[in-house]
């Protein structure tokens, strides 16, 4: 199969700090991956660094076997990201900020409205679509980030703990279109929650202190361990 990412021998120091020490793994193609690991064990860091938002200190990551240091455009137009909390121009509609970040990626005419229809549809926001987003909840903006992360049809969805702060009722809703839109796309999604991500993906990469401990399918590492969350803890030493 085709390897949408590759993350190789990723490290990076903040300072004297090591975030990420000698990272490696590899993501195929049309695969829900969930990166798990405690708070600070590297997983943003391994996100902005394949997004493009911050540079490693060593280490390549590639995009369908595009170098996103060398080639960041080329690249970055692959994927489409939420990372932390998405923030928007709140003097804005919804309809009006994604053609606003449509035209920036370069869609234009009746293909871009088009597609604003079908992802303000896809992340359930029709009758919001133009309210001003001054007056959207937390997951009404979380929805709103997803529609944009999708709006070109990227191939690949990078996802940095898209249920943070979300009601229950919110995480689910939000976890269904993750399940939906991820059907035909490959989505590398962060979490610490692993019913989130046990539910959304089939594989997950177990990261803690920068270093890959652990990537196998939810089933063998359940086998193992008799629980993912016997597995997260065993691997990682600590308490969910």
């Amino acid at each position: 199969m085709t390897e949408s990412i590759v993350i190789d021998s990723l490290t990076k120091y903040y300072g004297k700090f090591l975030a990420l020490n000698g990272l490696s793994l590899k993501v195929e193609e049309n695969t829900n991956i969930g990166l798990l690991g405690p708070n600070g064990a590297g997983k943003s860091t391994t996100l902005k660094i394949l997004c493009g938002l911050i540079r490693a200190s060593s280490g390549s990551v590639y995009i369908h076997g595009i170098n996103v240091a060398e080639k960041p455009e080329q690249a970055l137009a692959k994927i489409g990201t939420i990372i932390e909390t998405p923030e928007f121009y709140t003097y804005l509609t919804p309809e009006e900020i994604l053609g606003y970040l449509g035209k920036i990626r370069g869609m234009k005419g009746s293909y871009l409205r088009q597609r604003i229809k079908e992802v303000i549809e896809l992340v359930r926001l029709e009758q919001w679509s133009r309210q001003r987003i001054e007056k959207f909840s937390r997951g009404m903006k979380q929805r709103l980030g997803l529609a944009q992360a999708l709006l070109h049809d990227p191939p690949i969805l990078i996802l940095d703990e898209p249920g943070l702060g979300l009601d229950p009722r919110g995480v689910v809703e939000f976890r269904a279109i993750i399940e939906d839109v991820g059907k035909n796309k490959t989505v590398f999604f962060a979490s610490h929650q692993l019913t989130e991500v046990s539910q959304v993906c089939q594989e997950v990469a177990i990261i803690d202190h920068g270093k890959l401990l652990a990537y196998d399918s939810i089933t063998e590492l359940e086998k193992k361990y008799e629980s993912l969350e016997q597995a997260y803890l065993q691997l990682t030493g600590g308490e969910l």
